[in-house]
Order: C-alpha cells, then structure tokens, then sequence
C-alpha cells in the first residue's frame, strides 16, 4: 500500500505487547512522554499524523504530532469539533475499540460533505482509524489519519489497532492517578509561600484548592456546582467565563468585592507544559490574594507552579524584565551556552514560545 511503512507497522504488529506496552509505562511515569507516544504509533501504522482528544471536548486536552497541527487548528478553530461527522462512530469505537469511515460513511458521502471535501481534503487528508478507550467514563479516541494515497485501513489493520484500546485505557487510568496525586502536592505546595491556590478543569470545576483559598469562602465567594461564584458584577462574568469549554482567556485578574473584608484579587494563569493533567483535566491555576498580605516574589510562584529550577526561576524574572539573553547571561556569569539551555528548559515547563509570551506570565504572576 503507498506510503505504508511496513518495518514500523511489523513492530506493532510482533511487539505489541511487550515494546508497546513498555512505551506506554514510560508516559505514564512521565506524561510529558504521550505527544512521543503518538508520534509513534503514527509511525508505525503507515499514517500521516494522529490526533489524541476527549470525544467530548475542545482542544484543551487534544495532542497532535506535528504533521496534523494546522489541519488540528482548523478543526477547532472553525468548530469542526461540534458537528463532526466521525461522531456517527463513537458507539463502534466503545463496543469494539475501533471505528473506521467506512462504518459509517458512504463513497457518496465522502464525495459531497464538507467534512470530507472541504476540511480533510484541504490538508490531502481522507481516511481515519479511531482507537476508542475510556479513562473514568469518559471516551478518549486515538484519531489516526491517512491520506488518500496512502489508502484506508483494511480490516485486518483494524483487528491489530484494535488491541491497543485495553492498553491505552489502562495506561490512560494509571497517568489520571499519578496526575491527580501531583494536582494536589501542587496545590499545597503554595501553602509553603502561603499563598491561596486553586486548579480548575477545562470546564470551569474546581479540581484542588489549599487550605488557604478555602479561608477565602463565604457570603461573597462560593463554590456552586463545584464553580466558583459571586452574587453580580463583572466578577460573576469572569468567573462564569472560565466555564465555557472553547477556551481559556490571556492571563488576567478577578476582583471579587466583598461586603465585609478588602476585595480578592484572583490572578487566572492558563496551565501548560508538565503542569498540566491531560487526564485529570487540570486547565487553569488561580492565585488569590488580599490587598495588604505580604508579597511573594513572582520566582518564587514560577518555581512552584512551573517546576523552575532557582536559576531557571531567576533567567525567567530577569529576561521578562527586558534584558536579551545575552545581557542576562553576562549578568549572572554563565555561559551563552547555559543560558540558552536554561531558557529552553522554561520554554518547555510554561509552555511559551518567545519572550514577550515569558514577559505577560511573570507580569500576571507578579500582580
């Protein structure tokens, strides 16, 4: 069949259980590993990319290898995501681990709908596998793509792909332990700097918060439905805005103002990177804070929140402060080399891809 690697596709197909399973363990121990895990299964199904999402979410907690990530984009973006067609395939996908487009779409269907003719096809993209597996009742699909060319998947690539379901659900399972365990260290860990801390889901739910945000509840802030809520105001807007599942807004401040006390400032910083849980579904980190309680410097919430090292935490304050690389490093004395491996290292723990994205996540974790 073109463009099927067939060397890569008799690895899956001969050590399925035992090579794969052992790539899985790795991304369970470290989930930053399951983008690699994709990638390579992508590889080794003869496919141009894959897509790994909850069936019932937004982009928030899709991963994607590199080949589909404009296509990915679009797919969002322009709210393909609501109505798409390969939804038909969700029950075959739970009964029997896979689903493919000919269980469910016609030659006809796939001449005329705009799901085909307008999205796949601006990419070269046509045929899919879904691998489906649930991890705490809810779908997650391995989305794997193939181009015309490269032709659709035969019943007995199906059969094979098929048996990664049980071992992706397990592994799925084990890595939301592990990522729910560390939501809550990360969450007392600012009890340390004493500050109040709380970790919501892409949907708005608060997932974990310190003893120290619990103090801040009462008659003007509440959890109601296991969301944050005011009375009215702007602040009731906000807050009611980190529910909605297309998105996250640029890091910002809530004040919520109460009858009987200074107002709370709430600091809302998107979760990226290693801190964030792709199956626990952690999304977004407040801080919150009183006018008058002592400051804590912005390093110090960078080495907590992002796992910076103190000399990534300090490379991080100092270049948001205007410096190029080059002054930092001649101000700390270290090598070009060094500083440019520091600054790749937070880079990849914040998730920002160039100064000015550095310069707007310090500045929100400073206020």
């Amino acid at each position: 069949m073109p463009g099927l690697n067939t060397a890569l596709f008799a690895r899956l197909y001969d050590d399925l259980e035992a090579g794969f399973q052992e790539d899985l363990e790795e991304a369970v121990v470290d989930p930053a590993r399951w983008p690699d895990l994709i990638e390579r299964v992508s590889l080794a199904s003869g496919s141009e990319g894959a897509l790994l999402l909850r069936t019932d979410r937004t982009a928030l907690n899709a991963l994607t290898t590199a080949s589909l990530a404009e296509s990915s984009k679009r797919y969002f973006e322009e709210g393909w995501h609501r109505e798409d067609h390969r939804f038909r395939g969700l029950p075959m996908m739970r009964a029997r681990g896979i689903a493919v487009d000919q269980d469910f779409t016609t030659p006809d269907e796939i001449a005329r709908l705009p799901f085909y003719q307008d999205l796949l096809a601006s990419s070269g993209l046509r045929w899919f596998a879904g691998v489906g597996f649930e991890v705490k009742g809810r779908l997650w699909c391995l989305a794997l793509q193939r181009t015309v060319a490269q032709g659709l998947y035969e019943p007995h690539e199906q059969a094979r792909l098929a048996t990664l379901s049980p071992l992706l659900r397990r592994a799925g399972l084990l890595t939301a332990m592990i990522e729910q365990a560390r939501l809550a260290g990360l969450a007392e860990a600012f009890d340390v700097i004493a500050r109040a801390a709380m970790i919501l889901d892409s949907e708005g739910r608060a997932l974990r918060w310190n003893a120290a945000f619990g103090a801040l509840f009462g008659a003007d802030l509440k959890l109601a439905g296991g969301r944050l809520a005011v009375e009215e105001g702007e602040a009731a807007r906000q807050l009611e805005a980190l529910s909605r599942p297309s998105g996250r807004a640029p890091i910002s401040a809530i004040v919520v103002a109460r009858r009987d006390a200074a107002p709370i400032a709430i600091h809302v910083v998107p979760l990226v990177g290693p801190t964030r849980g792709l199956f626990a579904g952690a999304s977004t980190l407040l801080i919150a804070s009183v006018p008058g309680s002592a400051p804590v410097p912005a390093a110090t919430i960078l080495q907590t929140a992002y796992r910076l090292t103190p000399a990534e935490a300090r490379l991080a304050q100092t270049l948001s402060g205007g410096l190029t690389l080059a002054e930092a490093a001649s101000r700390f004395a270290i090598t070009a080399a060094t500083a440019r491996s520091q600054l790749k290292a937070i880079f990849a723990k914040t998730g920002a891809t160039r100064q000015s994205d550095l310069i707007r996540l310090v500045t929100g974790l400073a206020r």
